[in-house]
């Protein structure tokens, strides 16, 4: 596999397996302690499918941070 030009460290603490499943291309992702998996679609590289799946974890991962964050606050004020 190549390695992106475009490095940004998105992939810090994670590691991607690639495999075969029932004859579908999957990747899996593991890191912070979860591991998720995804089917790489058609037309995807695994590059791309990489960065799908850890975006689509950081995007819950925020959204339930900022959850916390709000709760917290409105506790504080009442």
């Amino acid at each position: 596999m190549y390695r992106n030009p475009f490095y940004l460290g998105w992939n810090k603490g994670w590691s991607f397996l690639f495999f075969l499943e029932g004859g579908i291309a999957k990747i899996e992702a593991k890191g912070f302690g979860i591991s998720i998996t995804t089917k790489v679609e058609k037309g995807e590289s695994l590059l791309e499918s990489a960065d799908r799946l850890v975006w689509k974890e950081q995007r819950i991962r925020k959204s339930r941070y900022y959850s916390w964050v709000k709760s917290i606050n409105e506790k504080t004020i009442n």
